[in-house]
């Protein structure tokens, strides 16, 4: 175990590592931060992270590692719940950028899930209480206890463990279409690989292919990015569970400079649902609004933290946190 003083040696050197002046890459700098919805049910889909089109591709690759964790809590109805999703998440977020020229850069996502019975269901709940909100159903499950499963009296299902698992390998593509060093427009092409799991509820068994485009605008310390998709999943209709065509996903970023090497960013991510089910809490559509600070350091170092909170109360966590650093 870390001695306590040792322990807060270590804070303060990160902190001054985070906050050391050296080099500040102002277009990664106000990038939107790489949040994720972290619903189970809808990570078996594309869901874009938000990206920025002013992001420099003048570096051979750079990687960024993210790490989210969430709670979730979502059921169709208790005590017979057909859909029933009840667990802490923790996502671990490796990407690969790689610029193939000075507009076509490509990218690589490879996550791992690990989902658990977790630890704050007590702190939520009183939480809830001391400020006499909704708590979801929460008091009809035990603290601490997991579940991702669906059981559909029609036929689909899926039954997850808790355990390692890996998620669904991403392949992108951003090409710069037009713009100066204040405002761009970049293309956006993704395909996603069925990688995780079907049977245990990560995954829908078929790819995704996305096309999309960014749009980004900065003026002096302000900037703001706009991005939509089209999305259309391969996923073979399932009695009771079956899947839209297309869906759309989209997101709105605006983000302040307060210094050299930090901005404040606030942003929203939203669309439709890729679900057409007799289970109502599937087809809402997800909003999620995000919160958080983007740092860069001496080296090319950058780091981001934020925190996220759902609108719709369903198809998306509940609330997350979602830290990273990022190299090149």
């Amino acid at each position: 175990m870390i001695h306590l003083k040792t322990g807060y040696r270590y804070i303060a050197w990160l902190f001054l590592l985070l906050c050391s002046c050296g080099q500040a890459y102002a277009a990664d700098l106000i990038s939107p931060l790489p949040v994720r919805n972290l619903d189970p049910a809808m990570m078996r889909f594309f869901d874009p992270t938000p990206d920025s089109a002013l992001r420099s591709y003048d570096h051979a690759w750079s990687f960024e590692l993210n790490q989210h964790y969430a709670t979730v809590h979502q059921y169709d109805q208790l005590p017979n719940a057909q859909l029933l999703i009840d667990m802490e998440l923790y996502v671990v977020d490796p990407v690969m950028h790689f610029a193939l020229s000075d507009g076509l850069e490509l990218s690589v996502r490879a996550p791992l899930i690990v989902p658990s019975s977790g630890i704050f269901d007590d702190a939520i709940q009183s939480f809830h209480g001391w400020f006499n909100m909704p708590n979801g159903g929460r008091q009809y499950r035990p603290n601490n206890s997991f579940s991702n499963a669906l059981n559909h009296k029609q036929g689909a299902q899926w039954q997850a463990r808790n355990r390692w698992e890996p998620g669904n390998i991403e392949l992108s593509a951003r090409y710069h279409l037009a713009g100066n060093q204040h405002w761009a427009i970049a293309g956006l092409t993704a395909v996603k690989l069925p990688t995780a799991s079907k049977s245990h509820g990560w995954g829908s068994g078929a790819a995704d292919i996305a096309v999309g485009f960014v749009s980004s605008l900065q003026q002096g310390d302000w900037s703001a990015h706009v991005e939509g998709w089209l999305i259309k999943p391969f996923a073979s209709n399932e009695p009771g569970l079956q899947y839209k065509q297309t869906y759309t996903r989209g997101s709105l970023t605006a983000a302040y400079q307060m210094f050299d090497v930090v901005a404040l960013i606030v942003q929203a991510q939203g669309g439709n649902s890729p679900y057409r089910s007799t289970l109502s809490p599937l087809d809402h559509p997800p909003f999620l609004i995000t919160v958080g600070l983007r740092g860069s350091t001496a080296y090319g170092w950058g780091w981001n933290l934020a925190i996220v909170e759902n609108i719709t109360q369903v198809t998306t966590q509940d609330i997350s946190v979602t830290a990273g650093i990022h190299w090149r």
